[in-house]
């Protein structure tokens, strides 16, 4: 059976994850920010997108979880603490940031770079992945769906990513504890064609990847706890496992609230779906 990769995220839509992106010291365009590859600003104006949330609030939020004793002096600092992985003291880390920046600045010109970061942080975003209960700002119960797995002690739960780009995520937890856990067992998960819903599904079966996978993270790698699958809002999936029965499940489907805005227009009469 012919395997298709992970769905590439939508232009503008990048997952929110812990993938490490080691980075090169080649020359950065200077027509092209330096931005983080954890999430894409979906606008730069609040309230566009109906899940828009700050940027800069975001990556606040994930440096005091990953850098406890460790606060930002600049946007850049921002950016940078959020976009990659750091180790070390205190001292260590603040040392390797400002050689980061005199780096940069060299290639683009330091005021350049500290607009740009700033720029970036006052942009609004969408992030897909996530995971419930790690942000204050995306921790909305009802969209979160959690089911066991038939013959095993481990449950699959659904929550949802950006709801312009209709994604939503996929990971395991412990149906006891309820923390997520890695890949637990050995599976295949598979996007199926939907007859009701053929635009967002495969038109044949493909086996889908995690973010992590997808960005060439080796299995043992995955920080514990962080992997997850984007699957979009609709689309049918089978998790299948040696042995035992498969799973099939369609994501749910998000309703975005109508405007209030009354269109003086004539409605035409359509059906809403046809065929047989």
């Amino acid at each position: 059976m012919k395997t298709q990769p992970a769905r590439k995220p939508a232009k503008g839509q990048q997952p929110y994850s812990d993938v490490q992106n080691k980075r090169t010291k080649k020359l950065r365009s200077k027509a092209t920010p330096p931005t983080p590859p954890n999430i894409s600003p979906s606008s730069s104006k609040p309230g566009l997108g109906t899940g828009g949330v700050m940027f800069r609030n975001l990556c606040i939020e994930k440096i005091r979880k990953d850098y406890p004793g460790i606060k930002p002096r600049t946007d850049y600092d921002l950016s940078a603490l959020s976009e990659r992985q750091f180790k070390g003291s205190p001292a260590e880390i603040y040392a390797q940031l400002d050689e980061e920046l005199t780096i940069d600045a060299e290639a683009c010109g330091y005021e350049f770079i500290m607009e740009a970061a700033t720029a970036y942080m006052d942009s609004y975003v969408e992030p897909t992945g996530v995971k419930p209960g790690y942000s204050a700002y995306f921790d909305d119960e009802k969209f979160v769906f959690v089911r066991p797995i038939p013959d095993s002690k481990y449950s699959m739960r659904l929550f949802p990513g950006s709801i312009s780009a209709a994604e939503y995520c996929l990971d395991f937890v412990d149906s006891a504890t309820g923390e997520p856990v890695n890949s637990p067992f050995e599976f295949e998960l598979w996007g199926l064609p939907n007859p009701d819903m053929p635009w967002l599904s495969f038109p044949i079966c493909g086996q889908l990847r995690s973010i992590e996978r997808a960005h060439g993270i080796n299995q043992k790698d995955i920080l514990p706890g962080a992997e997850k699958f984007v699957l979009r809002d609709g689309q049918t999936c089978a998790l299948v496992r040696p042995g035992k029965r498969s799973l099939r499940f369609t994501v749910p489907v998000r309703k975005i609230e109508a405007p209030a805005v009354v269109d003086d227009m004539e409605v035409v009469d359509l059906p809403q779906f046809v065929g047989p």
